[in-house]
């Protein structure tokens, strides 16, 4: 099974900096404290990896001054010490939260307050509600910032770990810290979590009169195909003359949804994405028989510096087969394939194990030079919005890159004005009610 996906530091990373800085030598440590295990100082009893643990482990719970944390605890924080050593960012253990929650992105549905969230100084910024989700009933704004939950502040708190603090069981109540634009001081508001079904497809007319569409394709979960059919349905019967494939901060997903959607796009059976290990390639992935729409309309497809794993192999793949051009910025660079294994009932490890190459052979993988990320895919056409601009219906008039796509559009079509755009659909909204 393979996933798109990103890694902690852990008690083994921690020992032998313990041994150098507080006791130097084997000598000092007796010297220190009266007990000592039996392998310390002696050179003849080597211990394999696994007995090494074991006996770092036993000699915490026998010894450490103080109540040592639980032995799961201690058993995940030495793995995700060891994965640390891989120097890859998306190699990771996953306990039985993170595991839940891997499942339920893929899936399409959790347990939450239903917004989009980024990151933002001192706390995580909602891009938006979700429609008829419980943080669109509460008030809450695009803009908002979430400072605290349940009293605990997000200063110095990741945003994976804020969305964790967040998502909870279904009618429990959380309580976020709000801080909003034009209020003075910071409030708070209490939620109850419902069940969200992830944002996945929204369909927008952007020019009334001459029939451009946009598809704004959020993720690649289990039911993306399904409402990308949908959408593609309706703007057929509705006459579409342009597409837009919106795929900016799409972070990706699952590789079996990435090539089904690029067999709406590319006819034939040709080549979506090739999969290279470390004795070469293992796999070449091809356009699924019986999937093609044969739109026979002008595409472009929007990417920037949130398009990630599959939203880049689609990307790819369309612009390889000269079905669509790409418009925006570099794409974040995410080519590496994750294979999910599972280590017991409730916890997986995610090791990559392979890279995608494009039909063309090009490298999806950033590489990280002098502090900064070098790669991706290149746009043929490159429009940066303004920093602050933010992907909502509000701040649509700053959105250089869609003015962009919209004026491409119009010299293929022919067409010799623009016109008003409007909100269509929200299909997977219509889907889940």
């Amino acid at each position: 099974m393979k996933r798109a996906g990103r890694t902690r530091i852990g008690l083994l990373l921690l020992m032998p900096a313990l041994f150098v800085a507080g006791y130097v030598s084997a000598a000092g440590y007796h010297a220190l404290v009266p007990y000592a295990p039996s392998w310390l100082g002696s050179a003849r009893a080597a211990l394999n990896p696994t007995d090494a643990f074991r006996t770092v482990l036993a000699e915490i719970e026998a010894h450490f001054y103080g109540e040592p944390p639980a032995i799961d605890k201690l058993t995940y924080a030495s793995i995700e010490g060891m994965l640390a050593t891989l120097n890859d960012p998306y190699t990771r253990f996953m306990d039985p939260e993170a595991f839940r929650r891997m499942q339920e992105d893929t899936t399409g549905s959790f347990t939450g307050i239903g917004a989009l969230l980024e990151d933002a100084p001192g706390g995580a910024r909602i891009v938006r509600p979700l429609p008829n989700s419980p943080a669109a009933r509460a008030g809450l704004q695009p803009g908002d910032i979430i400072i605290a939950v349940d009293g605990k502040s997000l200063e110095r708190v990741s945003l994976d770990e804020a969305v964790r603090m967040i998502r909870g069981p279904r009618r429990t109540t959380v309580r976020l810290t709000i801080r909003r634009n034009g209020v003075d001081e910071p409030f708070t508001v209490a939620i109850e979590r419902d069940l969200v079904e992830s944002p996945t497809v929204d369909v927008y007319l952007e020019d009334q009169e001459n029939k451009i569409y946009r598809i704004w394709l959020q993720n690649f979960n289990e039911k993306a195909p399904q409402l990308l059919d949908r959408a593609l349905t309706e703007i057929q019967q509705n006459g579409a003359r342009a597409l837009i494939l919106d795929l900016r901060a799409n972070p990706g997903g699952l590789l079996d949804a990435a090539i089904e959607v690029t067999s709406r796009f590319v006819p034939g059976e040709r080549v979506v994405v090739s999969i290279v290990g470390r004795e070469g390639l293992l796999e070449r992935r091809e356009t699924l028989r019986g999937r093609y729409r044969n739109l026979n309309i002008p595409i472009v497809v929007l990417i920037n510096s949130g398009s990630a794993s599959a939203s880049e192999i689609v990307a790819g793949a369309l612009r390889d087969h000269k079905v669509a051009m790409l418009i925006g910025e570099d794409s974040f660079g995410k080519g590496s394939v994750q294979t999910v294994i599972p280590t017991s009932r409730n916890t997986a490890v995610a090791i990559t194990t392979a890279k995608y190459l494009t039909p063309s052979g090009y490298d999806l993988n950033a590489k990280v030079v002098d502090g900064k990320r070098i790669g991706g895919l290149k746009p043929d056409i490159e429009v940066k919005n303004p920093e602050d601009w933010r992907m909502t219906e509000e701040d649509k008039a700053r959105d250089a890159q869609l003015q962009k796509a919209l004026e491409v559009l119009r010299e293929r079509i022919g067409a010799s004005k623009p016109s008003e755009g409007v909100l269509r659909a929200q299909h997977d909204a219509e889907v889940n009610r």
